[in-house]
């Protein structure tokens, strides 16, 4: 006969187990789901599906969720300087933050189109895969992948597909704020460093490769 005591215990024992996975899939499902609600006031730049009709504002599909929560506490903290994005983000709270960024990291990418010529293509494709070694600029393959989906963990962005516009801005704002680099972020310092060695043809033609790059 089975001890009841003991059977209940049981039960506790196995509840108690199964808390963390229960919590864990729900805090998984959770944050996309409220991300998408509160992403409805964004949809206005960035687009349905994350996926901005303007080449001047980013493509947010798919985009790294550690990224998206990094550059959201910047533009919250004014740290990142975007009048626009300022205003939006001072409001936001730091589960705010994780939602919107679960949300769109979810979310699929979108695959560009090659829009320039074959020679500023294959300069940015050649300092993409390659980097310029005796100018001590380095592939950006080595952070952002083959397929520029960039890494997670470190934050490094997912470039491929994104608005060549939107690119070569970023990678002129990262030059022109080569002297307070430090100021912002590592990963900040990093691009603005790279991003100081590179003439305005480079940065133009790894934006147009990048822009077609899935």
């Amino acid at each position: 006969m089975l001890n009841k005591p003991l059977f209940k215990v049981h039960k506790i024992c196995l509840f108690l187990l199964l808390l963390p996975t229960l919590a864990l899939a729900d805090h998984h499902g959770g944050p996309i789901k409220a991300g998408k609600e509160k992403a409805q006031i964004c949809i206005a730049c960035h687009g349905v599906g994350g996926n901005s009709n303007n080449p001047e504002w980013p493509n947010l599909s798919q985009q790294s969720k550690r990224y998206l929560i990094d550059q959201l506490h910047m533009f919250r903290d004014g740290i990142r300087k975007n009048a626009l994005m300022n205003a939006q983000a001072m409001n936001l709270s730091d589960q705010d933050i994780i939602d919107l960024a679960s949300y769109y990291n979810s979310l699929q990418g979108k695959k560009g189109k090659v829009q320039a010529g074959e020679k500023i293509i294959r300069l940015g494709e050649s300092i993409y895969r390659g980097g310029i070694l005796d100018r001590g600029i380095p592939a950006c393959i080595s952070c952002h992948g083959p397929k520029g989906l960039g890494i997670d963990r470190t934050g490094y962005p997912k470039i491929s597909g994104q608005h060549s516009a939107y690119l070569l801005n970023r990678l002129k704002n990262y030059k022109e704020s080569y002297d307070d680099r430090h100021l912002i972020s590592k990963n900040y310092s990093i691009m603005s460093s790279i991003s100081f060695k590179l003439s305005n043809i480079e940065m133009k033609g790894l934006s147009e490769y990048l822009q077609g790059l899935y």
